[in-house]
């Protein structure tokens, strides 16, 4: 797969408490048509995502196993073509895995194409097996305590930056599944956030499922 190094995670200069109250339910302000740049995605994904040198990440997970996998699907990041992309912790990278159907219209992920502007859905997926060999049955609620965690920071990141970042549940699992070419039987979708430039710090990251 081809790899796209991303830049260092630039120093936030918002503090938290900054952040947590400015956050509120507000209308959609981001423009799906200007990409996101590389250095933006180096800094949300590497302070939310990316893995420190002693492996451990900014998130828990139950035992360590992280069975979350970060995928982008997106037709708007900088000098790229639009395309399915996962999201390498280890190596801070995306790797490109393929481009999106010429046809293709990001709104199609939606149950409600209306519902919001976005120009990348950011999509968690869990790996069952990875963690349900020593959890069992308990594995399906780790995963989803572990996406609520990621999804946070990203959230927190992206509200610092000036992005338009929202958690969103009305995603259709069947593209989705389709487009990053998924065996259910193996790995699945659980959340995802949506991603355009504009938004910012006023803005909130409350839960749309239309």
């Amino acid at each position: 797969m081809p790899r796209i190094p991303l830049p260092a995670p630039a120093a936030l200069d918002t503090k938290l408490s900054d952040i947590l109250k400015r956050r509120r339910s507000a209308g959609f302000s981001g423009n799906p048509d200007i990409p996101t740049t590389l250095q933006e995605l180096g800094t949300l994904l590497g302070l939310s995502l990316r893995a420190r040198e002693n492996a451990h990440r900014n998130y828990p997970s139950g035992g360590g196993l992280y069975p979350i996998e970060t995928y982008l699907i997106s037709t708007q990041i900088e000098s790229e073509t639009p395309a399915v992309f996962h999201y390498n912790p280890s190596i801070h990278a995306l790797e490109k895995l393929w481009g999106l159907p010429s046809r293709f219209n990001i709104k199609d992920i939606a149950k409600h194409p209306n519902s919001l502007p976005l120009s990348t859905l950011i999509v968690f997926t869990s790996v069952w097996k990875r963690s349900s060999a020593k959890y069992g049955d308990l594995s399906y609620l780790h995963a989803l305590l572990e996406a609520g965690h990621m999804s946070e920071n990203l959230l927190l990141v992206g509200c610092a930056l000036g992005l338009d970042v929202r958690p969103y549940a009305g995603f259709d699992d069947a593209v989705v599944a389709r487009l990053l070419d998924l065996d259910e039987e193996e790995e699945q979708a659980v959340h995802s956030i949506t991603l355009c430039k504009g938004g910012g710090i006023q803005e909130s990251n409350t839960v749309h499922e239309d």
